[in-house]
C-alpha cells in the first residue's frame, strides 16, 4: 500500500492549528499540548524569529505528527523551514516565486489566496491546496461561491475559524480548515500557561469528529 501523502494526510486530518506566539518556549510547549490532545497537524508561523528552532524540536520529538512552517513570505524563510525538517508550508499570499522553488525542493507549499484570480493562478502553479485568507467575513458562502467557478480547488479557509464556525466552512466544500487564535490564544497561554491548549483542541476535535459520524 503506498504512503499517504502529506496532503493526503493533512486533508485526512482536517485540522491545522497554528501556532502564531512570541517566544519559542511558548511556542513549543503550546504545540506539544495540542499533539498531546490529539491535533495531528501543527503549522509554526515565520512570524517567530526562531520558529525554525521550534520546527526542527517538534520534528524531532513528534515524528508521528505533520509539522509545517507558517507565513513564509521570502525564500531564505522556505529554506530554513526546509532545513528544520518542515513536512509542508503556508503562504499569506500566492507568490510564484516561492511556490515554485518549493515544487523543486519537493515541499508542498499552501499559497494564500482570496480572489478568483488568485486561485487560477494557483491551480496554474500546480498548488494542491489553497488557503483561503481571510475566511471572514466572507465566510462559507465566499468559499462556496468561489469553487463555482473552480471545483477542483482544495480550499483550507484560515483567519476567523473557529469549532463554532468549522462544521459550516466543511459543509461548504473546504477539505479541511485551519485554526490559530481560536485553539492557540496568545494572552491566555501568557497569563495561564500552554496547557489551555488541551481543552480548545480538545473542543474543536469533538466538533469535527460530530460531523465525521453524519458521514460527511
Amino acid at each position: 500500500m503506498n504512503k499517504p501523502s502529506v496532503t493526503d494526510r493533512l486533508v485526512a486530518a482536517r485540522l491545522v492549528g497554528i501556532v502564531r506566539l512570541d517566544d519559542l518556549e511558548q511556542t513549543v510547549a503550546a504545540a506539544e499540548h495540542a499533539l498531546s490532545a490529539g491535533l495531528e497537524v501543527v503549522e509554526v508561523t515565520f512570524t517567530l524569529p526562531s520558529a525554525a528552532k521550534a520546527i526542527e524540536r517538534l520534528r524531532r520529538d513528534h515524528p508521528e505528527a505533520l509539522i509545517g512552517a507558517g507565513t513564509v513570505r521570502r525564500l531564505t524563510e522556505l529554506q530554513d523551514a526546509a532545513a528544520a525538517g518542515a513536512q509542508f508550508l503556508v503562504a499569506p499570499g500566492c507568490n510564484p516565486t516561492l511556490v515554485e522553488a518549493a515544487g523543486r525542493g519537493g515541499l508542498p507549499l499552501i499559497p494564500g489566496i482570496f480572489t478568483a484570480s488568485e486561485v487560477d493562478l494557483a491551480l496554474g502553479l500546480g498548488a494542491e491546496l489553497l488557503k483561503l485568507f481571510p475566511a471572514q467575513p466572507g465566510g462559507p458562502g465566499y468559499l462556496a461561491s468561489l469553487l463555482q467557478p473552480f471545483p477542483e480547488a482544495k480550499l483550507v479557509p484560515t483567519g476567523g475559524v473557529t469549532a463554532a464556525n468549522a462544521v459550516a466552512y466543511l459543509n461548504a466544500g473546504a477539505v479541511a480548515v485551519a485554526m490559530g487564535s481560536s485553539l492557540f490564544p496568545a494572552r491566555r497561554i501568557a497569563a495561564e500557561g500552554p496547557q489551555v491548549v488541551v481543552t480548545l483542541v480538545h473542543e474543536a476535535l469533538r466538533t469535527l469528529a460530530s460531523l465525521a459520524e453524519e458521514g460527511r
